[in-house]
Parts: C-alpha cells; structure tokens; sequence
C-alpha cells in the first residue's frame, strides 16, 4: 500500500514551488530566511514544518491592496512584527551584496553600510529612497534597503 504522505523530498519541493510563486525578499532570499528561521528544512520534518509555517503567516499577513502575480516581490516579509521584516531584508541585502552585479560605487556602499550598521544614517536613506525609480538593478537593493529601516515598500515602486 502507498503512503499516503509525501515523502520529505517531495514536500520540500512543494514549499519551493510555494515559494515560486510567493517570493517576497526575492526566491533565493525567500528560501534561505526560511532557512534562517526554521532550520534546514531539507532534511528535517519539523523545519520543514516550521519553514511552512513561516511562508504562510507571511502571506496571510501581505496587505489585501497588493494584489496581481507582480506584486509578490515586494522587497518586503509581512509578518505583524516590524522587526521581521527588518531582519529580512537584511538577509537578502546580505545575499544581494555577494553577487557580482554590476552596480555604481553608491549603491554598493549604500547596501554594505545597511548590512554592517544595520540601518541608514537620515542623509543615506534620503540618498537610498531618492534612487528607487532607477533601473531593476539599483531599485531591488534600494527597495531592501527601505525595508531594513522600517519604510513601508508597499508606496514602492516595484521591481
């Protein structure tokens, strides 16, 4: 007789499939927070469980005005607690700032001063939320960047 549950394999790739199509730090990032908040899920029941968990309290928790397949990259993790996000949005600068993009020195010192500081001084996040209507690859890490300091992206521009 088969079982009736999906083997550990198979549920991972369910949530990596939720997390195609809700992905709002981005997919890599997305994954590896709910690494960070739950434990190596890919090996591990109650992480997985954990990670699930996670994924849909942050779903549940995205504003209803955002609606439309474009709107599930917000640069932004819902949850009821501001520092959530924050944290987030840390993650994925962390991760955004080991890419080899191509970006100007501002915007690469923007981001590495967000990540060590863990918040902008006043004048840099002017500097960072005055560039967000720039190219994809200067608005996604200026969008983080918001986040990180308590602005909402949902007034974001989306990338």
């Amino acid at each position: 007789m088969r079982n009736k549950w999906l083997q550990q394999g198979q549920r991972v790739a369910a949530l990596c499939s939720c997390v195609r199509l809700y992905h709002p730090i981005g997919h890599q990032a997305t994954l590896s927070f709910l690494i960070e908040l739950a434990g190596p899920y890919q090996r591990n029941e109650r992480a997985l469980l954990r990670a699930m968990d996670e994924l849909e309290a942050s779903r549940a928790a995205r504003p209803r005005e955002l609606g439309g397949p474009q709107s599930w990259r917000t640069g932004q993790w819902y949850a009821p607690d501001p520092r959530m996000a924050r944290r987030a949005a840390l993650h994925a600068l962390k991760l955004w700032e080991q890419e080899p993009a191509i970006v100007d020195d501002e915007v690469r010192s923007l981001v590495r001063s967000c990540v060590a500081n863990r918040r902008l001084t006043g004048e840099q996040l002017t500097i960072a939320l005055s560039r967000r209507g720039e190219g994809e690859d200067v608005r996604w890490p200026m969008t983080l960047i918001a986040s990180a300091n308590g602005v909402s992206t949902t007034a974001c521009p989306r990338p």
